[in-house]
């Protein structure tokens, strides 16, 4: 307990010290969800006119299911809002940990505290919490057999969709075949029930926003392969080079894992490093990795070591630097360190 708490206690105190980042994530869920259904929601200078007054502006990236479904707190005067909002994601948070199966409740639970990444989640006051706790629900009914109830709750990290890729990956490599049809026909739903909520154009308008530079701005710093890419010669080709490398990688380790905990870890973290958009707050999707080398006794010294690395605040505060590329090969280089290391431990058996 007392290591969890001096963990915790560290970084919600560096984090809170950066003061300009409280709540602008939350701003922007909670303005946009005022626009949700008006047809309005992927308008800039609208959405721009509400988040002036609580704060910094911020384009929005969520379907228009997902801002409906956040009115819920935006009914609330904006500071009683943000409270609850940051009470549940909290809770969201404590039930990833908790729930995801083959993991030392107690390593998660440490992991958890320690993590930057999961502070920042709750400083900005981040959706992940949310994918996070979809995917570890969605784990934990796979290994008990409930494939159907799996892929609905795998569909509910379609609120940041861009970090999912490894979930589909581990699911068609383990031939789950009932949970990847419930996942897409709930994705399915959620989309169709978007145009119920902001009518036909409402795709057009999606990518409008999010194709702006504007809303991945620093790719430079971010901490997958894009922004590991960024520094070395022919960043796009690398890029694809390093994502096959990583889907390949990852088919072979899901196909023979006997694990749920265990490949829903290595496609957590993989999804984290394909994705193209991504910041150091989504690290916290790199949690049950790091706890789950670990706990292993038969992960090598370096890569435990490594992995303790990861847990201090050291690699976040790194891509905060004018040279983030330190932290980003730390952070990205685990993950393919830790596929190719089960790979080449499943290759033997």
């Amino acid at each position: 307990m007392a290591i969890c708490g001096v963990g915790l206690g560290l970084n919600l105190w560096i984090a809170a010290a950066n003061s300009s980042g409280w709540g602008v994530d939350f701003n922007q869920f909670y303005s946009a969800s005022r626009l949700a259904g008006t047809g309005h929601l992927y308008d800039w200078d609208q959405l721009r006119r509400l988040e002036a007054e609580h704060g910094q502006e911020v384009r929005t990236g969520r379907i228009p299911l997902v801002s409906f479904l956040e009115k819920s707190v935006s009914w609330m005067p904006y500071d009683t809002a943000h409270v609850v909002w940051l009470v549940v994601c909290a809770g969201a948070l404590l039930g990833f940990a908790l729930l995801w199966p083959g993991m030392n409740r107690t390593m998660m639970l440490t992991a958890l505290c320690w993590s930057m990444p999961a502070a920042l989640l709750l400083i900005l006051g981040q959706d992940t919490p949310f994918w996070l706790l979809g995917a570890a629900l969605g784990l934990w009914l796979l290994q008990r057999d409930r494939p159907w109830l799996a892929g609905i709750a795998f569909s509910v990290c379609i609120c940041k969709y861009h970090l999912a890729a490894g979930i589909p990956i581990l699911l068609v490599a383990q031939q789950r075949w009932r949970t990847l049809a419930a996942g897409a026909a709930a994705g399915a739903a959620w989309l169709a029930v978007s145009f119920a909520i902001e009518g036909w154009e409402w795709p057009r308008h999606y990518l409008a926003m999010v194709t702006q530079p504007l809303f991945s701005p620093a790719p430079e710093r971010m901490p997958n392969l894009r922004g590991v890419a960024h520094w070395l010669p022919w960043p796009t080709v690398v890029e694809a080079i390093l994502a096959i490398a990583v889907v390949v990688l990852l088919w072979l380790i899901c196909r023979r894992s006997a694990s749920v905990g265990v490949a829903g870890a290595m496609a957590v973290a993989a999804g984290l490093v394909l994705a193209h958009h991504g910041y150091a707050n989504d690290c916290a999707l790199l949690i049950p990795l790091l706890a789950l080398i670990i706990q292993r006794v038969t992960a090598p010294m370096w890569l435990k070591l490594w992995a303790i690395v990861l847990l201090t605040p050291a690699p976040t505060l790194l891509i905060a630097t004018n040279k983030p590329m330190a932290g980003q090969f730390l952070l990205v280089g685990i993950v393919l360190a830790a596929l190719v290391r089960e790979q080449m431990v499943a290759s033997k058996t």
